[in-house]
């Protein structure tokens, strides 16, 4: 049995992700967001070993008390292999981390940032800040726009619609989504091609003003 956790971790509404294998009580901590000590008091309390500690993108919000809990456990950092970051492992798209009978799967989606990866668990997806439920990642308007439209449409919007979308702040209208739902109702996924989601990206503020979206 597979564990996952969505847990609050202040900042700017972000969310971190406690994973772990009940079997073998190994775990995973993924963008731990300046909260170290919530995850190694989870770890205390369930028992477990944290075997990685990942990070969906090299921005400090995000990684913010990964170096602390690799410290005081021994476990690996991860970071996409483009990220600026040291980390003990960088991984690819496809790459694989076993936790136990649990296997994390890399899919890197390019475009809020170059390292930006997402990790697919099981029934679920943590998609740290490319998806949001009913919203993308910020972007410019430029070449990191078009990777972002390509990793929605060439990777995520190709898993299975039952796969459930764990993002990495509260910005939208739920915390959490399913990848039929994104595909059915958030508006950048509605736009028919790039130029479309582009214009919507430059027209956003107004486009909630409109629609009554906070």
């Amino acid at each position: 049995m597979m564990i996952l956790e969505q847990i609050r971790t202040g900042g700017d509404r972000n969310f971190g992700y406690w994973i772990m294998d009940g079997s073998s009580r190994q775990a995973a901590v993924i963008d731990p967001s300046g909260k170290p000590d919530t995850f190694l008091r989870r770890a205390e309390r369930d028992n477990a070993n944290i075997r990685w500690v990942i990070a969906t993108h090299d921005h400090p919000d995000h990684t913010g008390g990964i170096v602390q809990i690799a410290r005081k456990t021994g476990a690996q950092t991860v970071f996409h292999e483009s990220a600026y970051a040291a980390g003990d492992r960088k991984v690819k798209h496809g790459d694989k981390l076993a936790l136990g009978d649990t296997e994390l799967e890399i899919l890197h989606t390019p475009g809020h940032s170059t390292d930006s990866i997402c990790i697919l668990v099981g029934d679920a997806v943590i998609t740290g800040d490319t998806l949001f439920v009913g919203k993308v990642g910020g972007t410019g308007f430029g070449d990191d726009a078009k990777e972002e439209y390509d990793s929605l449409h060439n990777v995520l919007m190709r898993l299975p619609d039952r796969i459930h979308v764990f993002p990495g702040h509260d910005y939208g209208v739920a915390p959490e989504s399913t990848i039929g739902d994104e595909r059915k109702t958030n508006p950048f996924l509605l736009r028919p091609d790039f130029d479309s989601f582009l214009e919507l990206k430059k027209n956003w503020l107004e486009y909630k003003r409109i629609h009554g979206i906070a």
